[in-house]
């Protein structure tokens, strides 16, 4: 089935699990569909208890950059009882125009990320 995704997207994808406490630090892997400006707010708390309310949870700013080529995951803001410390992330980048199935086994950049920025380069 087709999907249809705005240029400047970034969609977040993990691991299938059956419930919120299977992997709390598995990976992540962003899709950056370019050709505009993006930027979105990853947002993460236990899963199991309203602590939210009381703003026990953490949001990591994502930004994609058309004009320089890059992503920048910025410092991580909050926390919750529980959180991952670290957690693996990996990036991959879509053109506009092509029509292509996302690849979610490989992708092209793969670090980990600790709370704090970093900037990746659209290879």
């Amino acid at each position: 089935m087709p999907l249809f995704v705005r240029a400047g997207s970034i969609v977040p994808t993990g691991a299938a699990i059956q419930h919120v406490g299977e992997q709390p630090d598995g990976p992540i892997v962003l899709h950056v569909f370019t050709g505009a400006d993006g930027s979105f707010s990853l947002y993460e708390d236990d899963g199991v208890s309203p602590g939210y309310k009381q703003g026990k949870f953490s949001r990591v700013p994502v930004k994609w950059d058309e004009g320089t080529g890059t992503l920048t995951i910025g410092s991580r803001a909050g926390g919750y009882e529980g959180m991952p410390g670290k957690r693996a992330i990996s990036v991959r980048f879509y053109a506009p125009g092509r029509a292509v199935a996302p690849d979610f086994a490989e992708s092209a950049q793969s670090f980990v990320y600790d709370g704090t920025a970093i900037t990746v380069r659209r290879p």
